[in-house]
């Protein structure tokens, strides 16, 4: 996992992130921690929430994020190694989403 920069495809603002380098259907696998991704979501017209394990919105053992977008999207915590590799961060994969790295 490294860390890089990432546009969506029809768009221009950059966003921090990590990959594995690996691609699904041509878009960048996308691991986001959960930092980076309130300073994207914050900055696009979606609402969203995080729901901490086992509460009441959250049955699951793991944290979760609900992103609406055209619908109610759930994306659930993917812990990943940050950079130093020995570090496991809470982190959310967007794999499927159309994210392509900037190199």
């Amino acid at each position: 996992m490294y860390k890089s920069k990432f546009v969506f495809c029809d768009g221009e603002d950059e966003y921090e992130g990590y990959t594995d380098g690996e691609l699904w259907n041509g878009w960048a696998n996308v691991f986001f921690t959960r930092e980076q991704l309130v300073e994207m979501l914050d900055s696009l017209p979606y609402d969203y929430r995080f729901c901490e394990a086992n509460s009441v919105l959250n049955n699951r053992n793991f944290p979760i994020l609900i992103v609406y977008f055209e619908d109610e999207e759930i994306i659930e915590s993917s812990p990943f190694y940050a950079d130093d590799l020995e570090t496991l961060v809470e982190g959310y994969c967007f794999e499927g989403f159309e994210f392509m790295e900037v190199k």
